[in-house]
């Protein structure tokens, strides 16, 4: 059996596993899970993660870390992004955290979180010319622009499906005047990602992979494009039905139904920004990234 590696990443929604084994200079998934204790809207409402939603937080990681090292695992790299650096108790989360996963919890920058995104997925999506990678995350988006597995430009920008939802969409399901507004504020937050034309966009992140789901399709499958007209159509479901008859409907966890709509927003948005078409869906991105890098630079992964 080839070496299998871990990669752990607490975001501002999601806590994400990935186990995977090398294979040709990409790699074979092994294992995925995901857990949303939504840490993004703590730290949005009070500055800190708390010792309440700590406590969840802890608990999941010892879960993931166990099931890791169940699936066969010898190294587990743990990240922490955007929520926890924002977070005035980051130092005891990063503490908690390692702990529990018995591996230290690196708190990555916005420049590194973007690098390793773009890593994991265009290594799973090659392809010729120019490629755009968005990473939309809870509390912010990463987009990076490169060619032939180089970066040529990369920003992260501080919007993303939870932290959009927090700031303008607070009925549930969301009014027209919300969802225009978002739409609006999420395009001048995206002004600051860097020009390019590139010849494709990859999106990732689980907004990206949980939309084919509400178009009749296998949530993030191999190939998936959304299109205009999907985004359109995901639009108009999440502005008729609130999250918990979209989650009860579609299979879909309520926190995650939650942010669609934002998460919609910000895919259009970026979309848009780029003139492309369509965005291919990638279930490959951060964790990948961190894989991949480990392999490369060993205890340097956290650079990107």
């Amino acid at each position: 059996m080839s070496r299998r590696l871990a990669a752990l990443d607490i975001g501002s929604n999601t806590l994400q596993l990935l186990v995977a084994e090398p294979a040709d200079g990409t790699l074979r998934e092994v294992r995925r899970d995901e857990a949303m204790p939504r840490i993004g809207k703590a730290v949005q409402e009070t500055g800190r993660v708390g010792e309440e939603k700590l406590g969840e937080v802890v608990g999941e990681v010892q879960r993931f870390a166990t099931l890791a090292r169940q699936q066969g695992a010898e190294v587990l790299l743990v990240a922490a992004t955007e929520a926890v650096r924002r977070a005035t108790d980051r130092e005891a989360v990063l503490e908690a955290v390692s702990r529990a996963a018995g591996a230290r919890c690196f708190l990555i920058s916005p420049e590194a979180e973007a690098r390793l995104s773009f890593r994991g997925a265009v290594a799973a999506h090659r392809g010729p010319g120019l490629s755009l990678v968005a990473d939309i995350g809870g509390g912010s988006t990463e987009c990076v622009l490169g060619e032939d597995g180089q970066i040529e430009a990369l920003a992260s920008v501080p919007v993303g499906s939870g932290s959009a939802t927090e700031r303008w969409l607070r009925t549930d399901p969301p009014s027209a005047e919300e969802r225009e507004a978002c739409a609006a504020g999420v395009r001048e937050v995206l002004s600051a990602a860097p020009e390019g034309d590139p010849q494709r966009g990859i999106v990732t992140g689980g907004t990206a992979t949980t939309l084919p789901a509400l178009l009749g399709r296998p949530r993030g499958s191999a190939g998936g494009t959304l299109y205009r007209a999907d985004l359109d159509e995901c639009r108009q479901i999440l502005a008729r039905l609130p999250s918990a008859e979209v989650a009860r409907q579609y299979g879909i966890e309520l926190a995650r139904a939650r942010v669609l709509a934002g998460g919609v927003e910000i895919i259009d948005a970026v979309r848009e920004r780029y003139g492309l078409d369509g965005v291919a869906v990638s279930h490959q991105g951060l964790r990948d990234g961190m894989i991949l890098a480990h392999l490369e630079r060993g205890d340097g992964w956290t650079r990107g």
